[in-house]
């Protein structure tokens, strides 16, 4: 059902990620060719992760799992460098029928309220809100979250080095609530970048302005409310809260059709995949299995 699903979202793409990562990613980017703020930002995303053995002490069978993400956002001009941005966020996790009590989907659907201090194309600073609904299926008061991001970005060498700070906190979330995010971005020249910080850690070389080829990391995931289901056992893990999380390593290729929008094509390794439900005592673990993942973004 999963692979079948990957398929038709592959074939959609051909005709068709987080917040800190697409920041430093901008600060390092070529200047020339985008001096203005993007206004319009629209971002597909896609991997699927490869069956693999569900545990907690005993085995539960295998599972894959599907991740999507739809986004599109809106900047308007505030003043000087300030604009506010607005926009819809969707993303879904589907996973294969296991005997565990873990959820077959997670789902979030939130609006995009946020301000960024602009410099040129480039984020300076950003504050972010995502409120909505962060579940499996039921919309309620229970599954309402607003997490929040926000950051800085320091240039500590024009346009060499910059240092980002920054920190997320979430309601919903079980381990951690409140994370702090920093992390260096280091230009030697212009073929290479190194992108040391969460959640998408990487090294790329640019041969050219149309293609990027990376090797790196990737951190994706979030906390949501489960349903209320009657049969579940063990019955705390009827309506509590979950953190799902994957923890991702692999290679990829970039290619940007001008200086608006990209294509990204990757694969690699997931070395975990867990669901924790902290505040319920339970935690479940997939073991390793490999990935691959599409991305499309526009910036107008």
């Amino acid at each position: 059902m999963i692979k079948t699903a990957f398929l038709l979202l592959l074939l959609t793409f051909v005709f068709s990620t987080s917040r800190a990562g697409e920041v430093m990613q901008s600060v390092a980017s070529d200047r020339t060719a985008l001096e203005q703020p993007a206004i319009d930002i629209v971002r597909f995303d896609s991997a699927y992760v490869f069956e693999s053995s569900l545990e907690d002490g005993g085995g539960y069978g295998d599972q894959d799992a599907l991740q999507t993400v739809l986004e599109y956002s809106h900047r308007f001009h505030l003043s000087g460098n300030l604009y506010v941005r607005a926009g819809l966020a969707y993303e879904r996790f589907d996973f294969g029928n296991t005997s565990a009590p873990v959820p077959v989907h997670l789902q979030s659907m939130a609006a995009l309220i946020g301000v960024d201090y602009m410099h040129g194309s480039d984020v300076g600073a950003f504050i972010q809100l995502r409120p909505g609904f962060y579940t499996e299926e039921h919309l309620g008061i229970a599954s309402f979250d607003i997490p929040i991001t926000l950051g800085r970005v320091f240039v500590l060498q024009e346009d060499r080095l910059f240092l980002f700070v920054g920190a997320t906190a979430a309601f919903l979330r079980g381990e951690y609530p409140v994370l702090p995010i920093a992390g260096l971005v280091w230009r030697p020249n212009d073929r290479w970048n190194v992108y040391a910080v969460l959640p998408e850690p990487r090294i790329v070389y640019s041969p050219n302005k149309s293609v990027d080829l990376w090797v790196g990391g990737q951190l994706v995931g979030s906390s949501f409310r489960t349903d209320h289901h009657d049969n579940i056992e063990p019955r705390k893990l009827s309506g509590t809260q979950v953190d799902y999380t994957e923890y991702r390593a692999g290679l990829g290729v970039d290619m940007h059709c001008g200086s608006a929008v990209s294509l990204g094509v990757s694969g690699g390794y997931v070395f975990q995949r867990r669901f924790n439900f902290e505040r319920a005592g339970e935690e479940f673990t997939a073991d390793p299995a490999p990935y691959v993942r599409i991305a499309l973004k526009g910036e107008f």
